[in-house]
């Protein structure tokens, strides 16, 4: 081969490379100021308690807001108290995040990453966190498992990076607050007295030695004891999936009401909305002859805290309510059609024979 001929290989290969490096960057290659294995925001490292506020900016919704107050996180559009435990464990995952590659500076090429601009196809997430001087906005594209990294690109930077861990922040106010939403040991519920629609009723108490027993249920309900059992335990990690402004229950809510062994009383009314999600709200009353101070306060804040708002209720939580009121009357013959949990049957919704108390 000639000389002319060599040369010309080698300038297509070069030109190979550069183009390999306007994509990507190969492996080992270092952005200026952005070399692998650095931390990605040195200044978050040395300073996170310093962080006052910290907004999520998703690509089509609202922003969440975390606000640092006298008394821990808040997130800002519920007025209600953030995890701490789960905003600071965030914020340490990002202080300790180091680069592991540089990705594409094109931002044809932002689209695959998740990490293009506002407004955009494929656009990032908008993280802020306010209250460190020289922290950048970051845009937080994909998280990828088989790397272990999570693509984010500097607003305003062309240069993409993949760095290490799942950074993705929550995008939605419900999931930076506190859970599960109460978490009484069911052996701290004496009563629980389900009332439903057209005298629907399920109620369960304790003997004086703590042995659950039934009082009353429809006659059809199989194994009301076990069903029982539940309910008593259902404020043990009683978890909610949303979170609305507070609203007035419709009529035909279901209350159950909890007694509690202190002599407070729990009220939960539930309901679906136009959209089939299950709602409830909450209301704690303290015993007639109250508290100690300590034990009252305590009950002052998480009846504050529960009565806030009206909550998405988990779906099995609904389903326990409608199984002890409306259960679904054995076929008689394989033609018979079973009446729908939100549609009891004739004799389901007729009102349940007293027990002997």
């Amino acid at each position: 081969m000639s000389w002319r001929g060599l040369s010309v290989l080698i300038a297509l290969a070069l030109l190979a490379v550069l183009a390999d490096l306007a994509v990507r960057g190969p492996v080992g290659w270092t952005a200026p100021g952005q070399p692998v294995g650095r931390v990605l925001l040195p200044q978050l490292a040395a300073a996170r308690a310093r962080v006052t506020a910290i907004t999520v900016q998703p690509p089509a919704t609202a922003p969440v807001v975390l606000r640092r107050a006298a008394d821990g996180w808040r997130v800002e559009s519920t007025q209600s108290p953030a995890d701490p435990q789960m905003v600071e464990d965030w914020l340490d995952r990002f202080a300790r995040a180091r680069i592991l590659e540089t990705k594409t500076r094109l931002p044809a090429q932002y689209p695959q990453l998740g990490v293009a601009g506002p407004g955009r196809a494929g656009a990032g997430i908008m993280l802020t966190l306010e209250g460190v001087p020289g922290l950048p906005q970051l845009l937080v594209g994909h998280y990828d498992a088989r790397q272990d990294g999570t693509f984010i690109r500097q607003r305003g930077q062309a240069q993409s990076l993949l760095v290490g861990g799942d950074l993705t922040p929550p995008v939605r106010a419900v999931e930076w607050m506190r859970h599960p939403l109460l978490s009484l040991p069911a052996s701290a519920v004496l009563q629980v007295d389900v009332l439903g629609r057209d005298g629907a009723r399920f109620l369960i108490d304790r003997s004086l030695d703590g042995t659950p027993r039934v009082r009353i249920a429809a006659p059809q309900l199989r194994q009301p004891l076990a069903l029982g059992v539940l309910l008593l335990g259902l404020f043990d990690g009683f978890d909610y999936a949303g979170v609305l402004p507070r609203s007035a229950a419709p009529p035909q809510a279901v209350q159950l009401r909890a007694l509690l062994s202190d002599g407070s009383l729990l009220t939960l009314l539930a309901w679906r909305d136009v959209r089939g999600r299950p709602l409830g709200n909450l209301d704690i009353q303290a015993p007639a002859g109250g508290l100690p101070a300590d034990a009252a306060a305590g009950l002052a804040r998480t009846a504050a805290r529960v009565q806030a708002h009206t909550w998405q209720l988990a779906p099995g939580t609904w389903s326990l309510l409608q199984d002890a009121l409306y259960p679904a009357a054995a076929p008689a013959r394989a033609t018979t059609v079973a009446s729908s949990p939100d549609m009891p049957s004739a004799t389901a919704a007729r009102p349940a024979p007293r027990g002997a108390r």
